[in-house]
């Protein structure tokens, strides 16, 4: 398993989790990020997205992302909680 990724976390290239599709799960009091959450501008990278989150874990029916899943940039999620793991 591998960490949850939530709003304000960074993937490899340094682009944060800007705003979140869904509202009402959250880890570590932040919101719990899902694929389509947008991720600031890094390097050569904007507009891009999260994605390629969990098979089998959903928060409003959109797969959760975790460390190590890839963005739409490419660059992989990095970080995320000390605490909360998803499948």
């Amino acid at each position: 398993m591998a960490a949850a990724q939530r709003k304000t976390d960074a993937n490899t290239g340094g682009g944060t989790i800007s705003s979140v599709p869904q509202s009402t799960v959250f880890a570590n009091s932040k919101l719990l990020s899902v694929n389509g959450s947008s991720v600031t501008t890094h390097g050569l990278h904007s507009g891009a997205t999260t994605a390629n989150g969990s098979s089998t874990v959903f928060a409003g029916g959109t797969a959760v992302n975790r460390t190590s899943d890839a963005d739409s940039c490419t660059h992989t999620r990095a970080g995320g909680s000390d605490d909360v793991n998803i499948g």
